[in-house]
């Protein structure tokens, strides 16, 4: 599945991103202040306390958990482990208590754990990743033509000069001119410069430089050739978009679309629905022929294939059949959801194992356009298909929904602050179709009210400039956590 349409909702105190696979909604990026992920983020750090018994180290990067660093990622690239091997493998011969080091975020902080660390810095690029401190050159494996391989690596070597670094050419790079690759391999070597500098005026742990805003780094990531148009249904965001397309990606400008229908963008294409499917257990495949269940836990996902009555042929040939289909759906689901960990998966019992061997390639090839590297481990002796999958971010559960206080934690409903920010898109949507109306009411459940007050307070505030009218809040305890009314002085909604 690749992404070929990318939709930008940005309003005040949160930007969602939707990328779009054949109209159907294939990743959910969603950024609000002081929520943004941390992956990426590049910290000075303080070595608080080694660990020789699990090779590891407990690093202080201002953050409110500590960051856990592992002695594959303390080594310095390309370090040569020699002599006596359990010597090699000691973290304090690399750090020790005390020592101030760069440290890159690999992975996110996850329920009562601290985020995994590197000192192996990178910086991505739309079509080049530099690793300032490693050597050498790598090409994306999706970019299969052997003449562009050679004439990739050939214009890299004549750009890169006598610098150093090393270099991971992405498939973004297919087509690439000297001057495109030169453009961004000088930005890339000025950011590490700009790490360097800070590094030198820290006098604490902290952050050294931040991520790109997510809404560009969409466009880096997901801008491939495939990509037929980027819809934004906001005017500063499409401006700093145009810029970066300029600057980094000349031939992606064309792409962008400024989205000026009534409706809201994400209604217009479905995704709200969409969304709201994907946080239910229960998926149905796409030809009806059958169905997921999909149940997470903090380190294990399960997952069920139900051929829900299908017959098509003998059974060995129906179970075929809806197993391949529930593949490529849950690739789909895997990325969407933002599955990872431990992932077993009970398909339709196959009794042909040259059935089972297929289902299994088909699997592999389905998530193999996923952005993080999944391994599929095939069938155990009890018939499950056993998968792993990287965390970068926690799952779409996790970032829009809390646990149930009604159920005591066995459901999910939607958060406080996602309702909050649901209910602000609905005031913006309404008043601006009522001339001559008056201000406007919010009325919800106490914790939704709570959050306007208080962390989405500049989020309702901008809302309120751009309606050019008063957003009064009003907390009914009678409205259930994820519902609220909107009213305004000659119309009302409600969600």
């Amino acid at each position: 599945m690749t992404i070929d349409e990318i939709l930008i909702n940005a309003g005040p105190g949160e930007t969602r991103i939707a990328f779009l696979s054949g109209g159907r909604l294939l990743d959910l990026d969603i950024s609000r202040p002081g929520q943004a992920t941390a992956v990426g983020d590049i910290h000075l750090g303080r070595v608080e306390k080694t660990l020789p018994g699990i090779a590891a180290a407990f690093v202080d990067v201002g953050l409110d958990r500590s960051g856990f660093l592992g002695l594959a990622e303390a080594r310095p690239p390309g370090t040569r482990v020699e002599g006596d091997e359990r010597a090699a493998q000691r973290i304090t011969d690399y750090v020790s208590e005390g020592d101030f080091v760069i440290v890159q975020i690999d992975r996110p902080s996850v329920a009562d754990k601290g985020p995994k660390l590197t000192t192996h810095v990178s910086f991505t690029g739309h079509s080049l990743v530099y690793l300032p401190e490693e050597t050498g050159l790598r090409l994306s494996r999706r970019i299969e033509d052997v003449e562009e391989r050679a004439r990739l690596t050939r214009l890299l070597g004549d750009v890169a000069g006598e610098e150093g670094g090393g270099f991971i050419l992405r498939t973004a790079a297919v087509g690439a001119s000297a001057e495109t690759l030169a453009r961004e391999l000088a930005e890339l070597r000025r950011a590490w410069e700009e790490v360097l500098d800070a590094r030198r005026e820290a006098r604490r742990p902290g952050r050294l430089r931040t991520v790109i805003d997510p809404v560009l780094g969409a466009l880096r990531d997901a801008g491939g050739s495939a990509l037929r148009r980027v819809l934004v249904d906001d005017a500063e965001t499409l401006s700093r978009l145009r810029a970066y397309c300029e600057a980094v990606a000349p031939p992606l400008a064309d792409r962008l679309q400024a989205y000026r229908e009534p409706a809201p963008v994400f209604e217009a294409f479905a995704i709200e629905e969409q969304i709201e499917g994907a946080l239910r257990p229960r998926v149905d495949l796409p030809s009806g022929g059958g169905n997921l269940l999909i149940q997470e836990t903090p380190m294990l996902v399960v997952i069920d294939v139900n051929s829900a009555g299908r017959s098509e042929g003998g059974p060995e040939e129906t179970a075929l059949r809806t197993d391949l289909e529930a593949a490529d759906e849950i690739a789909r689901q895997m990325r969407l959801r933002e599955l990872a960990g431990a992932i077993v998966i009970d398909f339709v019992p196959l009794r042909r194992s040259v059935h089972r061997a297929q289902l299994v390639e088909r699997l592999r090839a389905a998530v193999a356009t996923d952005r993080v590297a999944v391994n599929v481990f095939g069938h155990t002796r009890l018939g499950l298909v056993e998968m792993t999958r990287p965390r970068l971010r926690a799952s779409l559960a996790e970032r829009l929904t809390e646990p149930c206080a009604t159920c005591d934690g066995v459901g999910r409903v939607p958060s406080a602050y996602t309702t909050a920010m649901a209910a602000l898109r609905a005031a913006r949507h309404q008043g601006r179709g009522l001339r001559g109306a008056g201000d406007g009411e919010i009325a919800a459940a106490p914790p939704v009210v709570e959050i306007l007050e208080t962390e989405a307070a500049g989020a309702k505030a901008e809302a309120e400039s751009r309606l050019g009218r008063r957003l009064r809040l009003r907390p009914d305890p009678t409205l259930a956590p994820d519902r609220f009314a909107v009213t305004f002085d000659g119309g009302e909604g409600s969600g």
